[in-house]
């Protein structure tokens, strides 16, 4: 009994101290060379518009006009913890699609799929 109750005391301890590593492990930073690639499969003249977040009035930018066929590197800014990629037709159109990159210290590889009515932005992998 006694022995079960400190191998429980032991595997909550353990637990409590990997929770607490985690809630305090700094978020991951985008150094120098990491990027997104879209290639452009869809239907229509698109524009990828980028929202780096983590980077203090950084806003919003855009790589527009891009035509079928086509396909365009974005490096991450250094210091950018995470990017919000939003799918229009111009920069001044609502999102389409969008989809978010978290984890900042690989590269991201998308296609642009679909026709006008059905934009689709998807993470293939690179």
């Amino acid at each position: 009994m006694r022995t079960a109750r400190r191998t429980a005391f032991g595997l909550a301890a353990g637990a409590t101290l990997c929770a607490s590593a985690l809630a305090l492990a700094p978020a991951a930073h985008a150094g120098t060379g990491t990027s997104i690639k879209i290639t452009h499969k869809g239907g229509f003249v698109a524009t990828t518009c980028y929202e780096w977040l983590g980077i203090p009035d950084k806003g919003e930018d855009c790589n527009q006009a891009k035509a079928v066929g086509q396909t365009w590197t974005r490096e991450l800014p250094e210091g950018t913890t995470s990017v919000v990629i939003n799918l229009k037709l111009s920069p001044w159109d609502k999102n389409r699609d969008s989809a978010a990159v978290q984890d900042v210290t690989k590269n991201h590889c998308f296609e642009i799929r679909g026709m006008l009515g059905s934009e689709h932005l998807v993470e293939t992998g690179c």
